[in-house]
Parts: C-alpha cells; structure tokens; sequence
C-alpha cells in the first residue's frame, strides 16, 4: 500500500544558523532547533491536500529541488486504439503537467526566529502542542513553555531535565482544555517525573501523583501515550510504566553499543533493536505475550515516524515506508540524512529533516488507501483503519464510512459472495449500479421503443371505459371486478413534462442518476471477476473417467464443480439476493429508485416463472413504468401482466383493446362460433364425436348434483379463506376478472402456485370473466398454441401439454369448478376445447374428463354409505 503521492523539499536552512537539532511541526507551521541555539519559525503555504494534485509517474523537478515521488497508484484506463492511446498520453501529460504547477505554488516562509541560548549550546528537543498554541522547548537541561508564535517566554518547568515527552491531549476526551501532562527524565539519573502543565489555571504547573518513578537506569529516549510511558535505556532495553500505579514491564533487552529508538502511533510503541523494529501496545499493560509485530531493516534505522497505517524508517540514504497492514517495504523514499520527525503530527502532510533541510511528502489520502486494502480484499484492515482515523476533524468521516461500504459490498461482490454484498450495500447505492451487473434488468431507452409503445405513449393515456363490440363491457361490473392497491397516481403524466416530442424525455429510468460507482469495475465483465475467484479454489485430482480435461475446483457449500458450473450457480446466488435485497427495501425507497427495483424484481420472477410474485409486483407496483415493461412484456406473450399494469396506470381504453384482441377466450376464436353454439347439436364438441356418443358428452355437461361434488377446501365463509387479493377498497382500482390471479396462473400453467392459491381461496376455482368464461375455458384455450404446428410438432408439444393442463383440470374440478357451465354466448370449455385442439387431443381429455366424473360419483356414493353406517342405519335390500 503505496503512502506517498508527491516529495518536495521545503527548505534549506542557511550556515550562520546552525544545523538543525530539534524539530517539530503543527498543522502547517514548521518549528526547528538548531545545535547554535536558534529557534525558528517557518509556514508552509500553497500546499493542497494530495486527494486534489493529479499524478501520473515520477517527475524530476526544477532548480529547487521539487519533484513527485515515483510511486504511482491511478489506474489509467486500457486505450482501445491508437488514437485512444494518444489521448490518454495526452491527458497523462496534463495531469503531469498540472501537478507541477500545483506543487510550484508552495513556498515556505521564515517568519520568524529567536536564539534560546546565549551561549549557543544546541536545542536538543521541541514539540508543539496538539491544542494550543505553546511550544515546548528543552535547551541547556531546561525545559521552557514558550508561546508558539510570537516565542515569548511562558513558563519554565524545570531547570534539570534530560529529556521529556508531552503526552497528546487529543488522546482523553474526558481531559480538561488546556491540561498538558508531561514526562521527563534527569539528565544523569534514573528518576522520571511526571508533571501536570494547565494553560488555562495561570500557567500552574504541578507534579503528579506519583510524581517520582524510579528506573533502572537513565532514559535515553520516552514517549507516552495515554497514561502508559515507554522508556529506552541503554542497558535495561525498553520498558513500559504505568503512571496511575507506577507498575512496570520488560518489553525488549538491548546489547551492545545500540542506542534505544522510539517512535508511537495509534497506540502502538515501535522500538528499534539491532536491523529489526517491534512493536508492543500501549494502550494497556500487557499480559503473556508483549511483542506484536516485527519489521526486518536492511540498514540500521536513524529516526522513525508512526503515522498509522504506516511506518517511516529513515536510514542514512533513504526512508523506507512499512505498511502496517502488510508488514512489508511498499516505497523507498529518496531522503537522505533524516533525523527529525513530528511524532505526533497529522493530516495529509509528513515533515522530516536533516541537518540542513526540511522534507515534506503529500500523503495519499485515506479514501486511496481504503481503496487500496479492500482492492486486496482486506476488508478487516480497512474498517480498523477507518477507525483509527475517526478523531480528524478534517474529515467527512460518515461520508468516507459510507463510500467504504460501498467498496467493500462490490469487493464481496466480485468474489461471489452476494449475501455479505448486499449486507454492505444497505441503503447507501442507487440499485441501478447493481443493474448495470445484469443488464437484462435495464429496459429499453427511448430511442428503442417500439412503434406501439410510441403510439401509445403519444396518444390520448386519459381513460374513458370502452365498450367492445359484442356488448360486453370491460370495466365497468362491479361484480365482475378485482380489487388491487393503487400505487400512486392512475394516470401517468409521460407527456406533460417532454411535449409530443419521444426524444425529450426528461429523468425516466435514469433520472437523478450520479453516473456509474467508480467501485463498479467489472460491468459487462463480473464473469471475469468469478472465474479470477474460481482460479482460488483448490483443484480436484482427476480421475481416470475425466477424459474431457475440465478442471474441477473444491468450493465451499458447492462441492466439487467446474468453472462453468460455478458461473452458473454465481449468477442464480446473486439474482437470489438481489431480490431479497430490493424486496426488503421496495417500501422505503423513493420513487427514483423503487421503479427501478421494482422492474428488476418483475424480470427476476419472469425469469424463474415465477408468475404469482410477477402478479403482484405488477398490480401493487407504485412505480413500475409502463414505457419499462410495455415492450417487455410484449416480446414475452405477457398481456394479461401488460393490460393490468396498463389499467393500474390509467390506460382504460388501451387496456381494453388489449383485452379484446390478446386475453380473452372469444379473441382466439372464431367469429361464427357463438350462432352455431345456439344450437347444441351443431356446436363444435358435439362435432368432433360421433353421433353415438352423444350421450356421453351429454352426460359430460350435465352439472352434477350438488351432493355428488367433491369438496377438499372450507366453504363456511362467503368466500372460503382469505383472499390474496382483498385490500382496502378506499385505495383500490377495479381490475376485471379476466385480469384476476387464477386466470393469469392458469393461462401459464403454473398448477403448484394454482394450489396454493386454491388452498387459501377456494372460492377461486369458480370464478368467470367479463364473457362469463370460467377458468376450464382459458385452459383449454391453451392448446391452440399447437393448432398451427406441423404435424410431427404438434404432437410433441400436445403430448407434453395435454399431461399439464389435465392435470390443472383435476384440480379445478376438485375445488368446484363445473365443465358444464358456459359463457355469455352459450360455448362451454369443451367447444372451446374442440376448436383449440380437436381429434385426439379432444378425445384424451374427454376421456379423462368422464373418468374423474364417475371417480366423483362413485365418491360421493361411498362417502354416502359411510355417513348412513355412521348414523346407527343398515340399508334392508
């Protein structure tokens, strides 16, 4: 994980002043010692956040030393062609280019400077505090609080002092404005004293209780965090104390000449022995194990800067930078001689320097390295590093929390693992960027509308009911209705906003669209993302009956699979979850987004047939469009769904031309059917058998007694059990009936969703349209789908489809329906049967037909004599 963007040298510090000896820095105001006693005072001007300067490779600068690091982590866009390739250069050289002129804008100023010394002894350590503006500054063993602007003399702490560490106030939210704690040690004894430094009481400072810890021997180096102080001696190593009680731990020995090193972070001690740095915590006394983490140096490390999430160890030529998170060198910095460094510094600047100049290096911001974890999937590492970033002020820190989730949702994503996506995903996508991974669940734009989609939408949407040419009118019984919620307005004003014109369309399916989520990497290419993911799993051992050479793959909860088997179960995983997911949010989604879930989760259950999810979408939809669906539904035989959303949205005079020449019975059949069903004798059922079995099919359309009628559902209740579709009528339109649930499952077949809809509405079964057809019309009107295949076809297709629609019939008889009952014009369900199908297709069923009615009759007769034997009656013959 790359850490620097850009390095630019600041300053360099003039002979008569010195070299630098002390350094430290606060927002963008650099403070540096001299080893001659100077103090001074630079500001930093110019300098914009790294996020907002454009790099692309290494850059060597001006006369002033100013370049750009040659670590690079924007991804150019693959060129497509020559002339694409030049562009591209082209824009690599502008964003070069600007980035120069961004970092020719920063300059830095010696504003001001004042010797602490008179005796020019060298300044052997400075730092700033986090929330004032006072410095302090240790010079000739005395430490000295001094303003930090205009260096005016404030307080001194104490006049024997070796070194010292003032804790970051930032760290204690609890801690009073102003209260500075601070550590020192003695410059040739082993005490340490902890004293308490308060701004805001007079300038008071007082020792702490308690305010004297005895070491081992004398502290070289020390730095605190929170009330835990870890102290660098040459012979005892590194050690941590509490100040609380005074308790303290062995951390680390050290051998040899070695000079401790010390550097903090985030709650983390970095200490530096022989070519190595560990780790241990300091944000409580450690139990059982000490050491964390451990960084092998190639050279001996001079100076350390913690900056979560990474490491600078500056040797004498160069700055390696650790990544924390990987534990491994990710740049090598050109910054030769560092000694000084901010412990405690922030932001998106890093400041460093030598004996003679003063470094800054613009950080990648923290989106780039989230972006940079999560790319890597280290999604853990990416949350923590959120975390610790959380007390910047600077920050939009719900903005970035957000963006991250977002990140990561797509991460899981690309390795198939659409359930923890969508966990991620929550409310914070628009869902048209998860449509973009399916684009079959796009609709068609404007420029791809079908004629009869533009005549529609061009003509008059107001509906006035329609009455068809026979007399039957199509919305307008009550008795002969559907009640389904209306969601939203019954009419769509599609034209009021665009004019006549279908090219203007203003919003539609992409209205308020931000542009593709930069996250979204893979469009048109998941598959690609699956197979990288597929290539993980480790590899079954083939067996000798594998001839084919297909590598098999051990995946979790799958088992043994090929690539071509995991694509496919990838993509039903995802369509699985992307329903749950709009499912669970369709309610509280802003019309912007629920139409396009909405339209999602109805190409989804088409998709998997599943025809009663499909139903209910489309009816209590508050946002499906009808310029979405119309030409969807058309190229899918799905009028019965077109026409309810076209009523659904006021469309009442389309709706019912749709009726009359797609949906109902009579437009399948032909025009002279209904004269000739006047007369029985003439009618096509009796047509298609022999006059000596007349009788039989007479027998057929003879409604049975009531008592010879098998019951399987409870009719206590006006309308047995609960209706799917009874809501509030005070928020309902009226569909009509050829439009309802049980006519839309039969027409498709769909006999498991029929049952259970027969088993919470019995009621169901019985139900007839606006022409007084019953359910058994519109299913035997199904074979006429065979009527114009050849003969070889026909049969095939008619085998297959006269098990399923006997089976449906089974059903429905079973729950009430009556084969006898005609409609309007007299035709029965068999005269339709015999126009649709005939010959022998028309003999099977009315075959079956007579079988299950004297199943019936003999059932009834049975169930009669059980009662009778019940009741204490022997029949006497």
């Amino acid at each position: 994980m790359l850490a620097v963007k850009y390095l630019l040298k600041l300053y360099e510090t003039p002979p008569e002043n010195g070299h630098i000896s002390a350094f430290d820095t606060y927002g963008n105001t650099v403070f540096a010692g001299t080893d001659s006693g100077v103090l001074m005072r630079f500001v930093v001007e110019g300098a914009t956040s790294p996020e907002i300067v454009p790099t692309e490779g290494s850059l060597s600068g001006d006369a002033r030393d100013r370049h750009i690091s040659g670590g690079n982590s924007a991804r150019s866009a693959e060129a497509g062609g020559v002339g694409e390739e030049q562009q591209a250069h082209e824009e690599m050289h502008a964003d070069d280019f600007h980035a120069v002129s961004q970092l020719e804008k920063i300059y830095t100023t010696l504003v001001h400077h004042v010797v602490v010394s008179e005796t020019q002894r060298r300044v052997e350590r400075i730092q700033h505090s986090r929330t004032h503006n006072i410095l302090f500054v240790l010079c000739e063993h005395r430490l000295l609080v001094l303003n930090s602007i205009t260096f005016e003399h404030i307080y001194t702490v104490s006049d024997y002092v070796g070194t010292f560490f003032v804790s970051d106030s930032r760290q204690t939210s609890s801690q009073r404005v102003g209260r500075h704690v601070i550590c020192t040690t003695e410059p040739h004894g082993r005490e340490l004293r902890v004293y308490e430094f308060d701004i805001a009481q007079n300038k008071h400072v007082r020792p702490m209780a308690p305010h004297k810890v005895m070491l081992h021997e004398q502290a070289q180096t020390l730095v605190t965090y929170g009330n835990m102080v870890c102290v660098g001696m040459r012979r005892g190593g590194y050690r941590l104390l509490s100040l609380p009680d005074g308790n303290t731990c062995s951390v680390l020995p050290l051998s040899g000449d070695m000079q401790p090193l010390l550097a903090v972070g985030d709650g983390e001690v970095f200490m530096r022995y022989d070519h190595s740095i560990f780790s241990v915590s300091m944000r409580s006394m450690p139990s059982g194990r000490v050491l964390g983490r451990t960084i092998q140096l190639e050279d001996e490390v001079r100076h350390m800067i913690a900056r979560h999430p990474f490491l600078f160890a500056f040797t004498e030529s160069y700055c390696d930078v650790y990544s924390l998170y990987d534990d491994d060198v990710s740049e090598r910095l050109p910054m030769s001689g560092c000694l000084f460094g901010s412990q405690l510094g922030g932001g998106d600047f890093l400041y460093a320097a030598s004996a003679t100049k003063i470094w800054m290096a613009g950080l990648h911001p923290l989106r780039h390295q989230l972006a940079d974890l999560v790319e890597r999937f280290k999604v853990e590492e990416a949350f923590h590093l959120l975390s610790t970033q959380r007390s910047r002020n600077s920050l939009d820190w719900q903005a970035i929390e957000l963006e991250l989730h977002v990140m990561v949702g797509f991460a899981y994503l690309h390795r198939c693992r659409p359930k923890e996506a969508m966990l991620h995903f929550n409310d914070h996508i628009d869902p048209r960027d998860l449509l973009l991974l399916l684009p079959e669940c796009i609709p068609p734009g404007p420029d791809e509308y079908s004629s009869e989609l533009r005549g529609l939408l061009k003509g008059d949407c107001v509906g006035e009911t329609r009455t068809s040419s026979d007399g039957v009118d199509f919305a307008s019984k009550d008795e002969d209705v559907v009640n389904v919620p209306v969601g939203g307005n019954n009419v769509e004003p599609l034209l009021a906003k665009c004019g006549p014109d279908i090219g203007c369309w203003d919003g539609g399916f992409w209205e308020e669209w931000s542009g593709c989520c930069p996250y979204n990497t893979y469009i048109g290419e998941l598959e690609k993302a699956w197979l990288e993911t597929f290539e993980t799993f480790p590899t079954v051992p083939r067996s000798t009956d594998q001839a084919d050479g297909v590598i098999h793959r051990q995946v979790m909860e799958w088992g043994c699979i090929t690539a071509e088997g995991f694509l496919e179960r990838s993509w039903e995983a995802l369509k699985d979850e992307l329903v749950v997911y709009f499912r669970s949010r369709l309610d509280q989604a802003s019309p912007v987004h629920a139409r396009p879930m909405e339209y999602a989760l109805l190409v989804l259950a088409l998709e998997a047939r599943d025809h009663r999810e499909a139903y209910q979408i489309v009816v209590k939809s508050s946002s499906l469009s009808v310029e979405d669906c119309y030409d969807l539904l058309c190229s899918l035989h799905e009028y019965r769904l077109l026409a309810c959303l076209l009523y659904c949205r006021g469309y009442t005079q389309d709706a019912d031309r749709l009726l009359r020449q797609r949906v109902c019975v009579s437009s399948l059949l032909p025009p002279w059917l209904p004269g000739r069903c006047n007369n029985s004798k003439q009618s096509p059922a009796y047509m298609n058998v022999p006059a000596a079995l007349h009788s039989q099919l007479t027998r057929l359309l003879t409604p049975l007694p009531k008592n010879e009628c098998l019951v399987v559902a409870d009719l206590s209740s006006p309308r047995g059990a609960h209706s799917p579709n009874d809501v509030d009528e005070t928020h309902t339109i009226n569909l009509p009936l050829s439009l309802s649930l049980p006519m839309y499952l039969v027409s498709h077949l769909n006999i498991p969703a029929l049952q259970e809809l027969l088993a919470e509405d019995p009621d169901a079964a019985v139900i007839t349209d606006e022409e007084g057809c019953t359910l058994l019309h519109v299913l035997f009107s199904l074979f006429i789908s065979v009527r114009d295949l050849t003969e070889g076809e026909a049969m095939t297709k008619g085998s297959a489809l006269v098990g399923l629609v006997l089976s449906c019939a089974v059903l429905l008889l079973d729950h009430g329906a009556d084969v006898a009952a005609p409609n309007v014009h007299g035709i029965t369900c068999l005269d339709v049967l015999a126009i649709a199908a005939g010959g022998v297709f028309f003999d099977i069923v009315v075959s079956a037909l007579l079988a299950d009615r004297d199943v019936r009759k003999a059932a009834a007769f049975t169930n009669k004599d059980d009662n009778t034997l019940v009741n204490g009656f022997i029949p006497i013959a």
